[in-house]
């Protein structure tokens, strides 16, 4: 293992800011794009970490300090300190140098874990992760959990910021990689606009794979489509209630016996005509065989008052076919009776 002690003993030397490739990211650990802060430090102090470049030819390739030189240049700074490694210094060993610097000032969010991981395994001589590097600079040495993180690094961009920024867990960033590229991608936007918790998350991904197996569409028919873009669009909605109208829609286009049974529900209960202060509600998910009445009152002339018109519902035919059709799925007319037979 080549010992990046003395590579670093070396005096910091100005560089011109032009001579280095900015473009070559190969060793780019950071996922943070943020200038400004770091600008104004280095404008009000200098810069207290010089940057770690690898001679490249005439010019430099950055192991370490992408932001730093971004700053400086917003800065219009012409040179630059920096550590300078020769050409002599193998790729593994940038790597580490790379991690280190970054795994080692600060903690590292999942898409920057797994981006140090792949780096040590694609540095490595046998291609392999270098388990006692990879717990030296702080990472996952475990087999399964690295390899878990490496596979973040294959995912669609929406979906890598999704977990960037914590609007995706892991565990559900694993789910959309076995999705379609676009579909996984159209899935991350949503969850990202909406906020959505990992178990909304599921219930969602659940419920429109199970609608585009069942319709035979694509899955990214049923995303994109203008039933659920409605609810997105709706200018007089916040993320919550846009969520529970999309869940709500979902959920009836995926149980169409719920949908109707909802329907036919609501035709029978306007027969009731239940007026103020009484309210009607069916079994949850019409499944269950319990109904509840609230009584809404707030004298006692209003509970007697409320009194006679619970008599009253009682002897309406209405609710008696209410009743009943629980067991038809609540169709608001009674289902033809079928011919007699022959006397």
């Amino acid at each position: 293992m080549d010992f990046e002690g003395e590579w670093l003993a070396a005096a910091p030397l100005p560089v011109p800011v032009d001579a280095i490739d900015a473009e070559e990211l190969r060793f780019r650990i950071t996922t943070r794009s943020d200038l400004e802060p770091l600008a104004a430090s280095i404008g009000r102090l200098g810069l207290l970490q010089p940057l770690l470049l690898r001679a490249a030819g005439r010019g430099y390739t950055i192991v370490s300090g992408f932001r730093r030189l971004a700053a400086c240049r917003q800065l219009g700074r012409r040179e630059i300190p920096a550590r300078v490694l020769s050409l002599a210094v193998t790729d593994a060993c940038c790597a580490r140098l790379a991690i280190g610097e970054n795994a080692l000032a600060r903690p590292l969010n999942l898409i920057e874990t797994a981006r140090a991981l792949a780096l040590l395994t694609a540095t490595a001589p046998d291609g392999c992760l270098p388990v006692e590097d990879a717990g030296a600079l702080g990472l996952p040495a475990h087999a399964g959990v690295a390899a878990r993180l490496m596979r973040l690094e294959r995912l669609p961009a929406a979906v890598r910021e999704g977990v960037q920024e914590g609007a995706i867990a892991l565990a559900m960033a694993e789910e959309l990689g076995r999705l379609a590229p676009d579909a996984a991608s159209a899935f991350a936007r949503l969850f990202r606009r909406l906020g959505l918790g990992l178990n909304r998350q599921r219930e969602i991904l659940s419920l429109v794979t199970e609608i585009a197996a069942r319709e035979g569409r694509p899955v990214l028919e049923i995303l994109t489509g203008h039933e659920l873009e409605e609810c997105l669009l709706d200018p007089a909605a916040d993320r919550g209630h846009a969520a529970q109208q999309i869940r709500r829609r979902l959920h009836r286009r995926r149980f169409p016996a719920i949908r109707r049974a909802e329907e036919g529900f609501e035709t029978l209960r306007r027969r009731l005509d239940l007026g103020e202060g009484l309210q009607l509600t069916p079994p949850r998910d019409f499944e269950g065989t319990c109904f509840s009445l609230t009584l809404s009152f707030g004298s006692l002339e209003e509970l007697l008052e409320l009194r006679g018109r619970l008599d009253a519902l009682a002897r309406n035919p209405a609710l008696s076919r209410i009743l009943k059709s629980k067991a038809e799925g609540f169709a608001p007319d009674p289902p033809p009776a079928g011919p007699r037979p022959p006397s």
